[in-house]
C-alpha cells in the first residue's frame, strides 16, 4: 500500500507543470462532485426527515386539539345546562 502511494506521488512529481495543475484540478472537479452528491443526499434526507416530522406533528396536535376542543365545548354544555335546572 505504502509503495503504490509513493509510486503516484513520483509520478504526479514528475509530470510538467501544466499536467499536474491540469491533474488537480480533475481530481478537485471530481472529489468535490462526490462532496456534492453526498451533501445534496443527505440535505434530501434531512428536508424529507423535517417535513415527515412536521406533517406527524401536525397530525397528532391539530385532531387532538379538536377533541379536546370538542369533548370541553360539550362538558361546558353539560354544565350550562345543569346550571339552568336548577
Amino acid at each position: 500500500m505504502q509503495s503504490s502511494i509513493n509510486d503516484i506521488i513520483l509520478w504526479y512529481g514528475q509530470l510538467p507543470d501544466t499536467a499536474r495543475t491540469l491533474v488537480t484540478v480533475v481530481v478537485g472537479a471530481i472529489v468535490a462532485y462526490v462532496v456534492f452528491k453526498i451533501v445534496v443526499r443527505l440535505l434530501s434526507g434531512l428536508l424529507a426527515a423535517a417535513i415527515a416530522a412536521a406533517l406527524a406533528f401536525l397530525l397528532t396536535t391539530v385532531p387532538g386539539n379538536m377533541l379536546l376542543s370538542q369533548a370541553y365545548d360539550r362538558i361546558e354544555q353539560e354544565v350550562s345546562n345543569s346550571s339552568l335546572i336548577q
